[in-house]
């Protein structure tokens, strides 16, 4: 049962809340606003859990203190500078609370801070980001739920898939072939081919391909998974010529050789040469996921190839295996 008792300060007025359940400590906290006080006894009593669990040490811990050890323990994805960086601001806003006390008001309040000019993708982001290391905390915290689980995402727009025509890759492989840089031509061969992202390609060492089963061991891709990329007969002959039988990066800096090349001036020049406009170094994997749709794969191995882990990140091609099939029922049904 709770009670709100109405306590006045010296200068203002508190909101004292007292929960007593049989068989359980009880649980007492100090509000600056009868409605928060109301708040957190409907959160605590809507779950037997929450209030069994209350006072355990473990959820007493700072926010901030979970979110260090999720990146020092339990982070393996491939970009932890940019996921902190979003983590930093959760750190901003809510750091200093327990996350016991961590309400779906708090996380819907705090995205609202963010800045006006951010996408609703990007908003998305920061959301995600909060919300794997909620998760962390019910496994490791015992937190009873994680908050974020009720707030909703902001909708997004579908992302214009551009994708190389066969013209167009024509050009770009013969403008790789000549550019400066000997290995422009193998990267973007190996990335149109395996669908692979960009960092996972540059962060690829000789050690990692298979030339007898032609296969390319990722260790750690985007989501923290590793995977292997089927290699091509082509793909496998350009490596083979760079091979040089030591466990250094494939494409590596030509200045400081252990650190990957950054080849944004050369891609800058090939892509003028080949005349082809509007395309990033990503499009290059919408390029093998658009083939795909094109000659018959269905929306799981597309995503299968490309290594999500939601189908949902691969139904931007749903339209070009829909137009695959719209061509194969009429040229097979035609006739009836």
């Amino acid at each position: 049962m709770a009670t709100i008792q109405k306590i006045r300060r010296t200068h203002d007025i508190a909101y004292r809340v007292l929960i007593r359940q049989a068989n359980t400590k009880p649980i007492t906290k100090t509000f600056n606003s009868k409605s928060l006080a109301v708040q957190f006894v409907n959160n605590i009593e809507s779950n037997r859990l929450k209030l069994v669990t209350y006072n355990d040490d473990k959820l007493k811990t700072k926010l901030s203190t979970v979110i260090n050890k999720y990146m020092e323990y339990e982070y393996k994805g491939s970009r932890p500078q940019d996921e902190f960086r979003k983590l930093s601001f959760w750190i901003s806003n809510l750091g200093s609370k327990q996350i016991r006390d961590i309400s779906r008001a708090d996380i819907s309040s705090t995205l609202s801070n963010l800045p006006s000019k951010l996408s609703n993708s990007t908003i998305n982001r920061y959301k995600a980001s909060i919300s794997v290391v909620l998760s962390y905390a019910c496994r490791e915290y015992n937190l009873s739920e994680n908050p974020v689980v009720h707030v909703r995402s902001l909708p997004e727009p579908r992302g214009v898939v551009r994708f190389l025509s066969d013209d167009e890759r024509s050009r770009l492989f013969e403008s790789c072939k000549a550019s400066q840089w000997s290995k422009m031509y193998p990267l973007v061969l190996m990335a149109i081919t395996t669908g692979a992202r960009k960092g996972e390609l540059l962060n690829l060492r000789f050690d990692d391909i298979d030339f007898d089963r032609q296969t390319a061991y990722v260790k750690t891709s985007k989501n923290g998974q590793p995977r292997v990329l089927p290699l091509t007969d082509e793909v496998t002959t350009e490596l083979s010529r760079l091979n040089n039988q030591e466990a250094t990066l494939i494409f590596n800096s030509e200045i400081v050789p252990d650190k990957p090349m950054c080849f944004a001036k050369q891609w800058k020049r090939v892509l003028k040469n080949a005349e082809v406009n509007n395309f990033r170094f990503h499009d290059l994997r919408h390029t093998t996921a658009s083939y795909l749709a094109q000659n018959g794969a269905s929306l799981l191995e597309i995503a299968d190839v490309l290594g999500h882990k939601q189908i949902q990140m691969t139904q931007r091609y749903a339209h070009l295996c829909i137009d695959h099939k719209s061509r194969l029922i009429n040229r097979t049904m035609s006739n009836m």
